[in-house]
């Protein structure tokens, strides 16, 4: 059976470059993920840091800076309070205002059944005037944040967002104050815009300032401010509100989904929270900036490997497509293949064992083709498999097949060697190519002669019927070879009318190779195989081409037609044999063929039954329904009428025992 092979589409150049192509992409990209993964932690981590760092400085100068104003407006009201010398308190008042311009109003304020009065009011008349404000305009205010200043008698520190109340950034901060064992509260209103100025603190970070309720005191965007945003929504708010400890870090989204870093400190004297975060893609800006300058890299590194790999996969594939080219004129038949290696490396070591093998392949292709030519092919086939199998040999049930040519000692006289080899060559050829199309194993040919088995040394499926095709195909063959030379000329007269005799019998015998160590053939031994012969013998005095036994009429008889003949005693056989003629198949058989063997086999029946004389009329008519001479029919004739001169003995039993092979 052919070996059917489809080359790959994809060269060893190619697989060399995907191979070596996919290592290196696959050995950067991992360095590139772990380095960016690293670096993005390492970033990270100083990012925190850094927004710690920054809401620490930030909560330090907060608290100082409110530390600061408290201390002062305490020491104020004290004086405003204990003194009664108008002229000093009005100094100190300039003074406050001088100090402190970003004071824009003081009040002090006191808590008498739960209202609250103002007990003085100081106001930043600069101030004032310059934005067009009076008394009135923050006492309003006042009312508006009564709330938060309500705390402070409770004893806290509370700083809110007044901007909405003057829209300018303006803060309010109401810190408690005893004097003279009398609850005050002092409320200030501080222009923030200097303070904003702390939480502009870079380009990319953004810090600002929250009360406990998330309420926006300061942020980087004046206008959030002046808004008075309430940021309690946000992520990290909450987590400042909620947070257990006075500072914390977390990586969030926003409400808008954009991730960021954020840390927080808290000022729990006042319940404030300062909040630095800066957006992840800006965090790790240069950690992309270093991934895309690495994925730069990489396709750098990606052409020059594919430069230096296709030039040195040449120095491999090149050889190796040599090779292949090679192969396939060695496959051919052509083992004369004119390649030299290019190197010393193995495939160099390759070219030149190829190059030897190659060598080897044509003289063991000669002596494969001189065995073709005098064994058979299938033999020769096996015996490279398991030779020693073969020279074991087995004993198998096998149809053995022999044939030769009627008077071939006169046709071989009268030709010339040169025709008559040409004859026996056309002749062998023709039967031999039927008789492998129908897996028959050619044994030996013994000049005219032509010896084959059936399923040996391979098994073949139904090969009694195979080996009866075979035969009915030969003579069928050797009929239009006659017409042929006839029709050309050719050969001799006696040659032109050559005819076939063929023997076929099916049972156990000894097959292998057989001879000596040193010169030995295959074949076949046996009573299976003498009986063949036999029969190919005895095929002469019936006058049939083709003779079979009982046995191998009953494997055949259901797909060909056979004629029963005779019942013998063969030479060297004590078994009687019941003989058949094989004729053709079933379905080909003439109709005067058919009435031929039907009156025949009637005839011998009559025969056994000792009836010679109605036995002589039944051949009569077979020869006579035939339409042609029937050689069987008139030996039979023959014999009835020399038993009717001479009745056979009682124990006769009809075998007639012949006594030539």
């Amino acid at each position: 059976m052919e070996n059917k092979f489809e080359a790959s589409k994809l060269t060893i150049r190619t697989k060399l470059l995907a191979i070596i192509l996919t290592i290196i992409v696959a050995s950067l990209s991992l360095v590139i993920f772990l380095a960016t993964y690293y670096f993005r932690d390492d970033a990270e981590k100083r990012v925190q840091e850094n927004n710690l760092t920054i809401v620490g400085v930030i909560g330090q100068k907060i608290d100082s800076e409110l530390n600061s104003n408290s201390f002062t407006l305490r020491s104020f009201a004290n004086i405003q309070l204990s003194n009664t010398d108008f002229g000093v308190k009005r100094s100190y008042e300039e003074d406050l205002f001088k100090n402190h311009p970003n004071f824009l109003y003081v009040a002090l304020l006191e808590q008498v059944d739960g209202s609250i009065s103002q007990k003085q009011v100081y106001l930043n008349k600069k101030y004032a005037l310059e934005n067009s404000l009076d008394k009135d305009s923050f006492i309003q205010v006042n009312r508006s944040f009564e709330d938060e200043y309500r705390k402070s008698f409770r004893g806290a520190t509370v700083l809110w967002n007044a901007s909405p109340g003057f829209i300018t950034p303006i803060l309010g901060l109401s810190i408690p104050w005893n004097y003279k064992n009398k609850s005050y509260s002092i409320v200030v209103y501080i222009d923030s815009i200097e303070f904003l100025k702390t939480f502009q603190v870079t380009e990319s970070n953004i810090t600002y300032l929250v009360n406990e309720s998330g309420m926006l005191l300061a942020h980087p965007k004046t206008e959030y401010v002046i808004e008075g945003k309430n940021f309690s929504e946000e992520p990290i708010v909450r987590a400042l509100l909620e947070s257990k400890i006075d500072n914390g870090q977390t990586k969030y989204k926003d409400l808008d989904g954009n991730v960021h870093l954020g840390s927080f400190k808290k000022l729990w004297n006042m319940g404030l929270g300062i909040i630095s975060t800066i957006e992840a893609d800006r965090a790790f800006e240069e950690v992309y900036n270093i991934q895309r300058r690495n994925l730069i890299f990489l396709a750098i590194v990606l052409n020059i490997a594919i430069v230096i790999v296709f030039l040195y996969s040449r120095t491999i594939s090149n050889p190796i497509k040599l090779l292949v080219d090679a192969t396939k004129q060695v496959e051919q038949g052509n083992f004369k293949v004119e390649i030299e290696p290019k190197s010393g490396d193995e495939v160099g070591v390759l070219t030149h064992s190829f190059k030897s093998m190659a060598v080897g392949l044509e003289e063991r292709e000669k002596v494969k083709s001189i065995l073709g030519s005098m064994i058979d092919p299938v033999v020769v086939q096996e015996a490279m498999k398991d030779m020693q199998a073969l020279k074991r040999g087995k004993e198998e049930e096998i149809t053995a097949f022999f044939s030769d040519v009627a008077s071939f000692s006169t046709i071989s006289e009268q030709l010339t060697s040169v025709d008559l080899a040409s004859l026996l060559n056309e002749y062998l050829s023709a039967m031999t190519i039927i008789l492998k199309k129908h897996d028959g194993v050619l044994d030996k040919y013994i000049g005219d002669a032509i010896v084959a088995i059936f399923n040996a040394p391979v098994a073949v499926e139904n090969h009694p019927l195979k080996a009866a095709k075979a035969s009915v195909e030969m003579v069928a063959k050797l009929d239009d070879l006659r017409k042929y030379w006839v029709t050309n000329n050719l050969y001799s007269k006696e040659a032109q009318e050559m005819t076939a005799r063929i023997g076929l019998h099916i049972g156990p015998a000894k097959v292998g190779f057989m001879g000596t160590d040193d010169l030995a053939s295959y074949t076949m031994m046996g009573d299976t195989v003498n009986l063949a012969a036999r029969l190919e013998a005895a095929g002469k005095d019936y006058g049939v081409n083709i003779l079979i036994s009982e046995n191998m009429n009953d494997k055949v008889k259901s797909d060909m037609f056979t004629k029963k003949l005779d019942m013998v005693r063969v030479k060297g056989k004590n078994e009687p044999v019941l003989l058949f003629e094989l004729i053709s198949s079933q379905s080909d058989v003439a109709s005067n063929l058919k009435e031929n063997a039907e009156l025949f086999e009637k005839g011998f029946e009559l025969y056994l039954q000792r009836n010679f004389k109605d036995a002589i009329h039944r051949f009569k008519e077979a020869e006579s329904a035939k339409g042609s001479s029937d050689k069987a029919a008139k030996m039979l004739i023959e014999r009835c009428n020399y038993f009717i001169e001479n009745p056979p003995p009682g124990n006769w039993d009809g075998v007639f025992t012949r006594t030539t092979k």
